[in-house]
């Protein structure tokens, strides 16, 4: 059977450290020299039974800010939470059950005692936001099973919920912030209260206007929004859908609507290299535990039970999934499923118009994961290096610099070997138009864990991409497409009543045959 490396999905780095994820892999480094400090083993299929001490598929990553933890959430609705010095198994310092599994990971301050402690926040896919302080003084021993623990019965409680899927959080104030920024697929943004009693079911106001899915916010801080020409308060900076960023500045206790710049859709959308549908497809058939064949992304797809089912949806969407502060007056902005990557001149939000000044870099690959070290500028990437989806090592390293990317090598040692084979360009590739684009840094063979050929093809690493866009309504400011109003309910609801029927009459004869059952057996 023909092995190949698992791509690097999630990355994570700090002034000292380096966190990677693959579907099979929990790799912690050592940023300055490469070297490999910590690695735990994985198992890349959550469906399967399986000892819960070992993480299913860690999804997220995220570094403390005293770099004294590392948490990581998988897709067995666990967080897990070791010190970055003892990143062993059975070492967690948290270990939680979640009741659904993680969209959104990040880390904060609270006061315990007059010192500051941290806390991990964790966003569900089901729209609730929870909280798990870190308290150093509980020993790993004390922590319950994972696999026992029920997130339901437990007397943790989540501090704020949305009515739909919560795609990212901020938070306002510091060190101890005093309020969550909460936005969702629904086009909400939301700032609720937090301080020491986390009290996110307090809203303090709703920012309203978005046209699409809020899938990034950025915090901008007094001086930084003064440098930027947006006054001399705090700002917030919103992704709406793929192709618009909203400036919010604050006014006396409120945040209020400042601009909109308008990026080029077209310009970005050829560089989605993933096609939505398909990832649809895929998670289809990575779902189907009786599918022991690779996903062929080529097939035709199966015929649908309605002709009008999904209709409309865009293959190529454009999906902002990130929205980075870098090198004092930069914006980097990122796509899921696109190979480019994108700086932004903060100053240019000031006023509402199109976005035309904007540095696009393509990487080569569809981007996974990103990671900015502010004290030295330096930003890493993350490429899915799966063949066919383009030339590219799976994590490469740049210094931000003014409106430009200059590539640096990545440190020898274990770093550099996780940047895949993908051999050096000679020269800068030909720039299409609203393009610029920089010799590539690539680097020697990976140590990640290897799959075959058919779980590679039925991994899902793209969720923003099939879940956040919405397929637009037939009728207008109608919030369901037409057929569930039109002709086809009829039928439908027909349908629902015939499952629903056969269900009682099937549940209705096995409870018969079990009561005969029991009488002879009593004979």
């Amino acid at each position: 059977m023909s092995l190949a490396p698992l791509p690097v999905h999630a990355v994570d780095a700090s002034a000292t450290y380096l966190v990677a994820l693959t579907g099979a892999n929990i790799l912690l480094y050592e940023r300055a020299s490469g070297t490999l400090r910590a690695a735990l083993d994985a198992r890349i299929d959550a469906g399967t039974p399986g000892e819960a001490q070992v993480a299913a598929f860690p999804r997220l990553c995220a570094l403390s800010p005293s770099e004294t933890y590392v948490a990581v959430a998988s897709d067995d609705k666990t967080l897990r939470v070791w010190r970055t010095e003892d990143l062993t198994r059975d070492h967690e310092v948290v270990r939680q059950r979640l009741a659904k599994r993680a969209g959104t990971l990040q880390w904060t301050h609270y006061e315990l005692n007059g010192v500051l402690a941290e806390e991990v926040v964790v966003a569900d896919k089901f729209g609730d936001v929870w909280s798990f302080p870190v308290d150093a003084s509980v020993a790993p021993a004390a922590l319950p099973d994972a696999a026992e623990e029920d997130p339901a019965e437990s007397a943790v409680q989540p501090r704020l919920g949305h009515v739909s899927m919560v795609t990212c959080l901020a938070f306002l104030g510091a060190p101890v912030p005093t309020h969550i920024v909460s936005a969702d697929r629904d086009e909400h943004i939301r700032i609720s209260r937090w301080g020491a009693r986390r009290a996110g079911h307090v809203v303090a106001q709703y920012l309203l206007g978005s046209s699409s899915f809020v899938g990034a916010l950025l915090p901008l801080t007094a001086p930084t929004a003064h440098a930027a020409g947006l006054g001399d308060a705090e700002a917030l900076v919103s992704a709406d859908g793929g192709s618009a960023l909203r400036v919010w500045t604050k006014r006396a206790d409120t945040y209020a609507p400042h601009a909109v710049a308008t990026l080029d859709a077209p310009a970005l959308r050829r560089f989605v290299r993933i096609d939505a549908d398909v990832e649809r497809r895929r998670e289809r058939a990575a779902s189907n535990v009786g599918l022991r064949d690779a996903f062929d992304p080529a097939a035709p797809p199966p015929k649908r039970k309605r002709d009008d089912e999904d209709a409309g949806t865009d293959p190529a969407p454009l999906v902002l999934t990130r929205i980075v502060h870098v090198a004092d007056d930069q914006l980097l902005l990122t796509w899921e499923g696109a190979s480019a990557l994108a700086l932004v001149p903060l100053a240019r939000l000031a006023t509402s118009g199109a976005l035309n000044d904007v540095y696009i870099h393509d990487v080569g690959a569809p981007i996974l994961g990103v990671a900015y070290v502010p004290t030295d500028r330096m930003l890493y990437v993350a490429t899915d290096d799966r063949p066919g989806l383009g030339a590219a090592p799976a994590l490469r390293a740049w210094a931000v610099g003014a409106a430009a990317l200059e590539p640096r090598a990545l440190p020898d040692g274990a770093v550099q070997q996780l940047a895949g084979t993908a051999p050096v360009p000679d020269a800068p590739t030909e720039a299409p138009p609203l393009a610029k684009h920089a010799v590539l840094t690539a680097a020697a063979h990976t140590p990640r864990a290897y799959a075959p050929h058919a779980s590679l093809s039925k991994l899902c690493l793209y969720p923003a991409l099939t879940t956040w866009p919405k397929p637009p309504s037939a009728v207008e400011d109608a919030p369901y497409p037409s057929y569930f109003l039109g002709q086809r309910s009829e039928d439908v609801a027909k349908e629902m009543v015939q499952r629903f029927q056969s269900g009682k009459r099937a549940a209705g004869r096995a409870k018969n045959q079990a009561t005969i059952q029991q009488q002879y057996a009593d004979t």
